[in-house]
């Protein structure tokens, strides 16, 4: 893993029906958006893609998409959705999760997808200030919550968090501390934030490794995830290289009433269709969307 410089385009736009392509949706992947029937056929719902700034105290604002449905009026659900990391790889930035907003659009939902910093933009270095770092990008990541509650429309008890890799992690932080979440996705988390910084980064001495781990007491996901109880759903790749089996038994065992998917074929990017189409059923469920 290596920091990469994140570009991104401006946008607003109307387009109907469902982003075309599938999960390497690009931050300025919208300027070539496309319009498609649904699959049932008819004319879909027409769907605003706009290019926002949100303010975060202390620190710069957040560039992230809103995708909405055009029409106006109440009861709109609301989703978060938080990219991967994999440097090299077009869709690990905020436009990761663009194709699934765009088809939750067509169902009455409103979708933030912000773009995250740390590590992206910023190495972890061995000590307390990663923490630090942490906080300060969830603190963001609460911000962009919030810029979601404050749409117009949405139903504030109807919302939830999806999340991939690094967003998973800053998602179950996000759901564990924000009760009026209906749900939240988390797609390849590691168990704990200190694991990926050494193992990609830091490369500690063994005698290191226990202290280092304690700087991140109680921020650890595998720590955070039992308290979302049915409302969480886990989805995890078979042939993961990032995320080991002891991982996905760790939060199993810490999340026995979380919904879990495991794609035996799948990799750590989980682009296959039928993990897009499992988490879109569940939040479709969860979140009480019609059509």
């Amino acid at each position: 893993m290596r920091r990469l410089t994140i570009l991104a385009s401006t946008a607003v736009l109307l387009v109907s029906g469902a982003l075309t392509g599938g999960a390497g949706a690009h931050a300025q992947a919208p300027a070539g958006a496309t319009g498609a029937a649904p699959a049932g056929g008819g004319s879909a719902p027409a769907v605003l893609v706009r290019d926002i700034e949100i303010p975060v105290p202390g620190q710069p604002a957040v560039r992230a998409w809103l995708v909405r449905p055009q029409r106006a009026g109440g009861r709109l659900a609301g989703v978060l959705d938080l990219h991967w990391f994999e440097p090299g790889r077009a869709s690990q930035d905020r436009g990761e999760f663009l194709t699934d907003a765009t088809l939750l659009a067509g169902r009455g939902v409103v979708s933030v997808l912000p773009q995250l910093t740390f590590p992206w933009a910023g190495d972890p270095v061995g000590d307390a200030r990663d923490r630090s770092a942490v906080t300060a990008q969830l603190d963001a990541v609460r911000q962009a919550y919030r810029r979601l509650l404050a749409e117009p429309g949405v139903d504030r008890t109807r919302t939830a968090v999806v999340g991939h890799d690094y967003g998973a992690m800053y998602g179950a932080g996000l759901a564990a501390t924000e009760p009026g979440l209906r749900g939240a996705v988390l797609l390849a988390p590691d168990a704990t934030w200190a694991n990926w910084f050494d193992t990609y980064w830091l490369h500690l001495p063994a005698g290191q490794q226990a202290a280092y781990r304690a700087v991140f007491a109680g921020l650890d996901p595998v720590g955070q995830v039992g308290r979302l109880g049915a409302g969480a759903y886990l989805q995890f790749a078979g042939a993961d290289r990032f995320v080991s089996a002891e991982t996905r038994a760790a939060f199993a065992a810490a999340a026995p009433r979380a919904r879990v998917s495991l794609y035996p074929r799948e990799e750590h990017d989980l682009g296959a269709s039928q993990a897009r189409d499992d988490r879109l059923g569940w939040l479709a469920d969860r979140l009480d969307l019609r059509g």
